[in-house]
């Protein structure tokens, strides 16, 4: 892969948009269940929008055969795996062309920090709903720890090998998907904004949401110098999946530290080290990443230094 391949790699895997939820309707219902775990790709040659678990890896390197792996809680529960692309569910490109109408509405008309429910009347036969919602974005260190006191995560201001925080962008989960309406509450909304899109003459309604104190999805930028590594933080229900395209060139490789299992990944254009922790007082689970953006290839051993004072 040549270093213009390794930099969209890079950001790739750190567009946000591959790493929080952007759900909506029926496919949120379906992720609420656990079964699958958030996550956006754009699928190759088609701007069709798809909710999936975790993110999809793509580049354009020779097939090689790897050991998808996974990780366990201290139970023995499996908390993340990783699959190969072909594996994940298909949808129907009706749904796809909807959930992207709403995407890019949310996209135009939200601003940072805030959330809508979006009906649109093309695509959408069957009248659902889409939540679309922006992130918060901190360089203020002191105010992000505020708005997470409640919640048992930890944003470091410093980590080994002389990183310092940077900025962090977080996901809050609006309350809509937090506390769910009934399915009579569901279609009178769908109703009242479908009236609404037709008296204003146009192809959409909208109504504003609250967004919880949930974080659903924060990545910090932490730099030493001129090199600099994030660390993305998902909390998820039931078991995490992250989808892989099978022509990504990467070697996983496991690691247990301090009764933590890990996986340390290398790929041409940077590593990263991936595990999990529980959430305290909930069945759900935090997925931790690390990930160095500056080429410097990492070992193993450097980023489970790094990744130390963050184990819980």
């Amino acid at each position: 892969m040549d270093t213009d391949k390794d930099q969209e790699l890079k950001e790739l895997l750190h567009n946000p948009r591959f790493s929080h939820p952007d759900i909506s309707g029926e496919v949120m219902k379906r992720l609420e269940t656990g079964h699958q775990v958030k996550g956006v790709f754009w699928m190759k040659h088609k701007i069709s929008l798809l909710v999936v678990a975790g993110m999809l890896l793509t580049a354009s390197t020779g097939f090689a055969a790897v050991q998808y792996q996974s990780l366990k809680n201290k139970q023995g529960e499996v908390v993340y795996q990783v699959k190969p692309a072909k594996a994940f569910p298909a949808y129907e490109e009706e749904e796809l062309q909807r959930l992207n109408l709403s995407h890019e509405l949310g996209e135009a008309m939200l601003e940072n920090g805030t959330a809508a429910i979006f009906y649109v009347l093309d695509h959408n036969p069957d009248g659902k709903l889409d939540t679309e919602y922006k992130p918060l974005v901190y360089t203020d260190l002191s105010s992000l720890r505020n708005k997470l006191s409640a919640q048992s995560l930890t944003v470091a201001d410093k980590l080994p090998g002389g990183y310092e925080f940077q900025t962090a962008t977080a996901y809050f989960k609006p309350v809509t998907l937090l506390h769910p309406p009934t399915p009579d509450e569901e279609k009178a909304i769908a109703d009242q904004l479908r009236k609404q899109a037709e008296a204003a003459g146009r192809n959409y309604g909208i109504m504003p949401v609250e967004l919880s104190d949930q974080i659903l999805n924060l990545t910090a930028v932490y730099r030493q110098g001129e090199q600099e590594i994030t660390v993305t933080t998902t909390r998820s229900e039931g078991e995490f999946t992250a989808y892989v395209d099978e022509q990504v060139d990467f070697t996983p490789e496991k690691a247990v530290v301090n009764g933590t299992e890990m996986i340390y990944t290398k790929y041409k254009g940077g590593n990263s080290l991936t595990w999990s922790a529980a959430v305290p007082g909930s069945r759900d689970t935090y997925q931790y990443q690390i990930d160095e953006m500056s080429g410097q290839f990492l070992s193993k051993e450097a980023l489970i230094a790094i990744a130390k004072p963050l184990l819980h």
